[in-house]
């Protein structure tokens, strides 16, 4: 069997000849290894480890999805044509769905009217706005239509 291929005290001198230097990486206090190249295939002092770059003018995937989403589309609404963004052009076709009966297009309207905050203001505005007249009819309503028992115990709830 052959012996394996090793280097020689002759290659070491000439790799260290290549170099420009007598002494080895390493041996002038620059260490060689993990996240230490060699001095000589660094980059240079000012010098970008990507000199060019993205290039100008070319959008990235947030700026690309931004810009499809507001363009403007006609939509006709009847006998009526309007221009609207691509959104809420989306949001709009989902509404006719889900007041025709459609789950799927009613879930995702409620869903994201309420990550919007939007159902809870308005529930919120609509009760602080009746007056105390209006709580007590309210009351009598429910009353009359769940029983005596159901009116005492939201009179106690509110106590």
């Amino acid at each position: 069997m052959a012996k394996p291929h090793t280097k020689g005290k002759a290659a070491q001198k000439s790799s260290v000849a290549s170099t420009g230097s007598n002494k080895p990486d390493g041996a002038d206090g620059n260490q060689v290894g993990y996240a230490r190249p060699p001095r000589h295939t660094r980059f240079r002092k000012g010098q970008s480890g990507n000199p060019r770059g993205r290039p100008a003018g070319h959008a990235n995937a947030k700026t690309i999805v931004s810009r499809a989403i507001n363009e403007r589309v006609r939509i006709r609404e009847g006998e009526t044509e309007r221009a609207m963004t691509k959104l809420e052009a989306m949001l709009q076709g989902h509404l006719v769905k889900a007041i025709k009966g459609d789950a799927r297009s009613a879930s995702l309207v409620i869903n994201l009217v309420t990550r919007l905050g939007l159902l809870a203001d308005t529930e919120n505005k609509t009760f602080a706005a009746l007056s105390e007249e209006d709580h007590a009819i309210l009351d009598e309503y429910v009353r009359s239509k769940t029983g005596p028992t159901a009116g005492k115990a939201n009179d106690q709830e509110e106590n």
